[in-house]
């Protein structure tokens, strides 16, 4: 059971310079990591610019997850990220302690960057790396376990599949087409359902088995109007569609505010669900 957040491919339109949209691309990053959301959905409907724009968000998004030892063996020079410093950073357990601080047990993300015959050969730091049984795809990202030292820059664990600590999210461009067909939507928006009114059903939703996927509108339009735009206003009637924010005091609320609010009352219900089973 996890939480996922999909915001349209135009979100950053309102934003009057390049550097602009980065730091907002940052706040929904950073909002995205302190929820531990597992994936963030970019997705595109109509409109000439939804590849160019929703790479652009992907790009800087993952760049931000992922620990600073691997963005130059996975990102190399791109041009769309020539503003990537002006992005917040996320300080993820998985990212390690200072350079060289490798400690056995913790987990950290690395790069499979070889085969050696017996072992994969993770990167998990400037110049670390651990042996891994088992072949892995090089260039693949893992989930490491340390184990134990081998000597100054070679240690030895194996990969982790589930761990309670949070490796950070995962970003995908989908069609709203294919949104929907994921079911589990939580829709905002203040056209919604007043939160006071429908907290039963968002408490059955969250406990449901799969994952939930919360919808967050553009700047310039709802969620609703976008479903509707697109000949699928019949959604509105099968998701849950709430106003998380009754009685805000702005005209309009920024996607990235949106996301902080909205995810802060989930991660309460969700934890008061916890508690009580």
């Amino acid at each position: 059971m996890g939480i996922n957040i999909a915001v349209p491919y135009n979100v950053t339109e309102e934003a009057t310079t390049e550097e602009e949209a980065v730091r907002k691309i940052g706040y929904i990053g950073r909002a995205a990591a302190i929820f531990r959301i597992k994936n963030v959905y970019i997705y595109t409907f109509k409109g000439s610019e939804e590849p160019r724009r929703a790479l652009f968000i992907k790009k800087n998004l993952e760049y931000l997850v992922t620990p600073p030892y691997l963005r130059k063996d996975i990102f190399g020079i791109d041009p769309d990220l020539r503003l990537a410093g002006l992005l917040q950073p996320l300080n993820l357990p998985v990212f390690g302690h200072r350079k060289g601080n490798v400690r056995v047990h913790e987990v950290r993300v690395g790069l499979v960057v070889r085969w050696d015959g017996y072992y994969s050969i993770v990167k998990i730091g400037e110049e670390a790396y651990v042996k891994v049984p088992k072949p892995y795809p090089v260039k693949s990202l893992v989930a490491v376990s340390i184990d134990s030292v081998i000597d100054g820059r070679f240690y030895r664990g194996h990969v982790v599949k589930n761990t309670s600590v949070y490796i950070g999210y995962t970003v995908s461009i989908v069609k709203l087409g294919e949104l929907v067909r994921m079911g589990n939507l939580i829709l905002t928006g203040k056209e919604g359902k007043s939160i006071v009114s429908v907290m039963n059903e968002l408490r059955s939703l969250i406990n449901k088995s799969g994952d939930t996927t919360v919808v967050f509108g553009s700047p310039r339009m709802g969620v609703d109007e976008i479903l509707k735009g697109e000949g699928l206003g019949d959604v509105l009637e099968r998701s849950l569609f709430v106003n998380f924010i009754p009685n805000q005091g702005l005209v309009t609320v920024r996607t990235e505010e949106a996301i902080v609010a909205v995810l802060s009352i989930l991660n309460v219900i969700k934890q008061m669900t916890t508690l009580a089973l």
